[in-house]
């Protein structure tokens, strides 16, 4: 009766391994971002950094909300150094 409850514990651990890397991996969604450069990114707040297309510079770091795949964040940006405007986009990218 031992070894049958070891082989039947076992047998449910190994069945369940799996399962649980699968739901770690499918919650970590990769970010893609456009006119900004990702810092840190967890499942509620994302850090980022944007960065001016014509004279490159940087501002501050931004906390935003973490995107889902259905609702991206979008910003109109005006560099405070040279006036230029841009359009940053952080979204969830697309399985390849």
């Amino acid at each position: 009766m031992t070894s049958r409850r070891t082989f039947v514990a076992s047998m449910l651990t190994l069945a369940a391994v799996p399962l649980l890397s699968f739901g770690q991996t499918c919650c970590a969604a990769k970010l893609k971002a456009t006119g900004a450069c990702i810092i840190e990114s967890n499942e509620k707040k994302t850090k980022i950094k944007i960065k001016c297309s014509k004279c490159g510079h940087l501002s501050a770091v931004i906390e935003i909300d973490t995107p889902t795949a259905g609702k991206p964040y979008t910003q109109d940006w005006t560099c405070p150094k040279c006036g230029n405007k841009q359009k940053v986009t952080v979204e969830v990218a697309q399985a390849e």
